[in-house]
């Protein structure tokens, strides 16, 4: 069989797999409890792993209940159908996650390297498998998890909202410009209107970025010439990319998605300049204004595209004025709350990289500015790997980390495929299933912060040599062509 063939098969495997999964755990999205597969984890209870399993999830819900998360405000010991119901459906969703990864690491395997020519109906038929079992990935832990910490952030915000409060003001749980909880409001008026579960729309919303973040990917791939399928794998069907929408509801992936559109533009506007560069700029600017933990992709595509240094810093200082701006109406009342929560927030300090090796909260400030001066290091000309090695140095260098930052070099690496792209989605994917926050897996759970952190270290250091290789053929081709000029007389 070739290699299409066989990832056609293995897709189609994967499938029918997730839509048994789903037949039988269909009681779960009301949060029902299942005797099936409660009687199979009763069972993988009694052995040493299950107990350890057991005590996690029972630990997870305890957890919950005394933070009052969601439908586990009030729970006590005695509520044993719903403590039961809660560790069938985390293990449920664990299995879940578990045949995305196997299957996923599998097509990665099959994927890598090389890509042989094959016919467009095969590339749209993989390409559409790929989006169906990646769809059902996301929607069915977003169905059957009510989420963590974060997800239980947005309903506190959705309530100040929907009662005229201001957010920055009342809660110290929200730490992004106020496009985010706009969003947010949208989704509750959807939520209220189809009575839906908030959890369940809010992933449905961010599974909607992510494929249209597939969607630019495959054409930025078609401008690049790289192997479409391989591209729609590796992104979709990433466990980092599904466990961060599925599970964490986190949305960095709307920040890079708008990072991605700028670069479609301009490379697909290659005729039209100004035009291009202009387009880059605003989308870059939204992303930033979205998650301001990418304001360095802002500073990269400003020095990537355009050559005047009196034109990139005025837009810069643009861009900055439009993200203070929409502060403004919450300013005074909320203003301590933004200062302290928005511009203040830093964090998990001390886990991940070189907080945990130098204890200095100094380093927060280095950092920052290392951030700001980075982006004119960078020698060479190619905007997605600029782009990508942003990130990178972000994963690098970040005095402070959550899980999921491990998304951000996700979506770009897609279009720079290599062994250290491999290595490092293996890592983030390993260390997120084996998290206490997500499903500790056994074995996973042995893999620590740092693991996933000299992963992205030795992919940075991979794209910054080649960053480097690009630069110099790009003189020396230059230099040729001066030399072949003809000298004026």
């Amino acid at each position: 069989m070739t290699r299409a063939n066989v990832t056609i098969a293995i897709l189609a495997v994967l499938i029918l797999v997730l839509c048994t999964l789903c037949y039988k755990g269909r009681p779960l999205f009301s949060g029902q409890y299942v005797p099936e597969i409660g009687a199979v984890v009763k069972d993988i209870s009694k052995t040493s792993i299950g107990q350890k399993i057991y005590a996690q999830y029972y630990e997870q819900l305890r957890y919950f209940a005394t933070l009052e998360i969601g439908p586990y405000k009030g729970l006590t010991k005695r509520d044993n159908n719903k403590i039961d119901t809660f560790i069938v459906t985390s293990s449920f969703a664990s299995l879940v996650a578990l045949a995305g990864f196997f299957v996923s690491a599998v097509l990665f395997v099959i994927n890598i390297g090389q890509q042989a020519s094959i016919s467009k109906s095969k590339i749209v038929i993989t390409v559409a498998m790929v989006i169906i079992a990646g769809t059902i990935i996301r929607l069915l832990l977003a169905a059957v998890l009510y989420g963590n910490y974060d997800m239980n952030s947005y309903e506190i915000v959705t309530d100040i909202l929907t009662k005229g409060g201001n957010v920055y003001a009342q809660t110290d749980r929200y730490n992004y410009s106020p496009l985010w909880f706009m969003i947010l409001f949208a989704l509750k008026r959807i939520q209220l209107a189809f009575d839906m579960p908030f959890h369940f729309v809010v992933r449905t919303f961010l599974c909607c970025v992510d494929l249209l973040t597939l969607c630019v990917l495959l054409f930025i791939a078609n401008i690049r010439k790289l192997p479409p399928v391989r591209t729609a794998i590796f992104f979709y069907l990433s466990p980092v990319s599904f466990l961060m929408t599925g599970y964490h509801g986190q949305f960095e992936n709307l920040a890079m998605l708008m990072v991605l559109t700028g670069i479609f533009m301009y490379l697909w506007l290659t005729t039209r300049p100004v035009l291009r560069a202009a387009l880059l700029w605003l989308f870059a600017t939204t992303g930033m204004i979205i998650k301001h933990n990418t304001f360095y992709e802002l500073i990269i595509c400003l020095n990537s595209s355009i050559k005047r240094n009196r034109i990139k810093l005025p837009l810069f200082l643009i861009s900055v004025a439009i993200f203070l701006s929409l502060f403004i109406p919450y300013w005074d009342m909320g203003k301590k709350g933004i200062i302290e929560n928005v511009f203040g927030y830093g964090s998990l300090p001390g886990l991940y990289g070189v907080t945990s090796l130098f204890r200095q909260p100094e380093l927060k400030y280095l950092f920052i500015a290392a951030m700001f001066v980075f982006p004119f290091f960078l020698k060479g000309r190619d905007i997605i790997s600029q782009c990508l090695l942003g990130t990178l140095f972000f994963l690098s260098f970040t005095t402070g980390i959550s899980i999921q930052y491990f998304i951000l070099p996700v979506a770009i690496g897609v279009l720079r495929p290599s062994n250290f792209f491999l290595l490092y989605t293996l890592a983030a994917s390993v260390f997120i299933l084996g998290s206490v926050n997500t499903f500790f897996v056994p074995g996973f759970h042995l893999f620590t912060w740092n693991g996933v952190w000299v992963a992205a270290v030795c992919w940075f250091i991979s794209e910054m040599w080649f960053d480097r290789k690009a630069a110099a053929c790009e003189v020396a081709v230059s230099k040729k062509d001066k030399k072949r000029q003809p000298r004026r007389r």
